[in-house]
């Protein structure tokens, strides 16, 4: 049995061109597919090759023996090659086009330090500070604030819950998605939501906030499209502006993007509850002063 690598060096889609006429009619069916747009069948599943054929996923397991491979799994590796989604397209897709795998630390550093100063920058320059505004209010006098977010958004919405709740806020943000429904189920309309998707697609927080607002709490969404789907069910979007093109877009650009709204959104919730916040402070700073480890005894 030959490897992926191997089939891939050869050309698969010439070896299924060449394959053609010898193979049964089922097999032949996810031969003239794979022809027609080798690209899209490479990001399909089995399962969805199978239906896009007609055939079962059983005749492609033995379509994939016929051109010497192990199973499918290995056919969409070699067309992957084959049609250039090669290890340098998933390395600009997840790190970026800036920066390469032979580098100098020094470049890597000036290229991420250079995106997330742009990030941020344009991210505060474009806010809707009216929004940030409203939203800060309606938090700074909340019965009840729930935060969700999925994923590396969730990180950013925990660690915004421990912030405000610092300072007085009562505040919740939950990592299962069925308990935050049931939180959101339970909010009114002194309540405030807090959704954070950076493309706003993501359906769990989508149906979050649509819960929240059927009950009538304020709704907040941080996301870095004001036309998604989560951005078009709240009452406001905090909107970040965090570029797809960046090193590590999808992690390090949208990390910090929502990191300065959330920063932005904490210092005007403190602003607007002076009082509760410096003494909640002074009260929390206290508490936890044995367990610092910069204590003179230590």
């Amino acid at each position: 049995m030959r490897s992926a690598a191997d089939v891939a060096d050869d050309g698969v889609v010439e070896r299924i061109r060449g394959l053609l006429p010898a193979l049964p009619e089922a097999q032949r069916a996810a031969a003239r597919l794979i022809l027609d747009d080798p690209a899209a069948v490479a990001r399909m599943t089995i399962l969805d090759l199978a239906d896009a054929c007609r055939i079962s996923t059983g005749s492609i397991t033995r379509f994939c023996r016929s051109l010497g491979l192990p199973g499918y799994a290995a056919l969409r590796i070699a067309l992957a090659s084959d049609t250039g989604r090669s290890e340098h397209e998933t390395w600009q897709a997840n790190i970026g086009r800036q920066i390469s795998e032979h580098d100098e630390i020094g470049r890597v550093a000036d290229a991420v330090s250079a995106a997330v100063r742009q990030a941020v920058g344009e991210t505060l320059a474009r806010l809707d500070l009216s929004a940030v505004e409203n939203a800060a209010a309606a938090i700074a006098g909340a019965r009840r604030v729930e935060i969700c977010g999925v994923g590396g958004s969730a990180g950013m919405g925990a660690e915004f819950q421990q912030r405000i709740f610092r300072i007085g806020v009562p505040a919740w943000s939950w990592s299962d998605t069925q308990i935050a429904l049931t939180g959101a189920a339970l909010l009114g309309p002194t309540d405030v939501l807090v959704a954070l998707s950076h493309s706003g697609r993501t359906r769990e927080v989508t149906d979050l906030a649509a819960e929240a607002a059927s009950r009538g709490a304020t709704t907040v969404a941080i996301t870095n499209d004001h036309d998604s789907p989560l951005a078009r069910r709240v009452d406001l979007v905090l909107a970040t502006t965090a570029r797809t093109d960046g090193p590590g877009h999808h992690t390090i650009l949208s990390r910090h993007a929502q990191m300065a709204v959330l920063d932005l959104l904490y210092i005007a919730v403190a602003q607007r509850t002076y009082d509760q916040t410096t003494e909640a402070m002074a009260a929390t700073t206290e508490a936890v002063r044995p367990y610092k480890h910069d204590r003179p005894d230590d």
